[in-house]
């Protein structure tokens, strides 16, 4: 049969992470820190009492750390629909302006490859440009 150890006292004695530790004596074999700390102690007391005396309450405190979180969570939301709906608007405003651009860009070398076969029938006829646009019914505006 298999014994147990459950009841088998331990080797080591246990060690609580709990237990004092050996700052306290440190600071009482210190005068000067002592001294300094007990300073800082009144010196935060003394502004406690200052908040207290202009209506701060501890109690309120939690309350306006949640107020702090949900305007925080509020604001990283905006942030994040406000940086989306930029893309997307730069998204479209680029689109629109490249459409355009090459509509322009397009426009105009129509244009050119226009006015240079004119120019080449033109030669090849005999005529001038002028006498083509007449002949094909175009502004010569255009």
């Amino acid at each position: 049969m298999h014994k147990s150890n459950v009841s088998r006292k331990p080797s080591v004695p246990f060690k609580s992470p709990l237990q004092s530790s050996s700052r306290g004596k440190v600071v009482q074999d210190d005068p000067e820190r002592r001294q300094a700390l007990e300073k800082r102690l009144g010196e935060l007391n003394k502004q406690i009492k200052e908040m207290q005396d202009q209506g701060y309450r501890e109690g309120e405190l939690q309350t306006h750390i949640e107020k702090l979180h949900e305007y925080n969570e509020i604001k990283d939301v905006g942030q994040l629909v406000l940086g989306r709906l930029g893309m997307l608007l730069g998204q479209l405003v680029l689109g629109r302006l490249g459409m355009l651009l090459g509509q322009l860009v397009l426009g105009r070398l129509g244009m050119l490859l226009g006015q240079l076969v004119l120019g080449r029938l033109a030669n090849l006829q005999g005529v001038t440009t002028r006498d083509l646009y007449e002949q094909y019914g175009l502004d010569l505006e255009d």
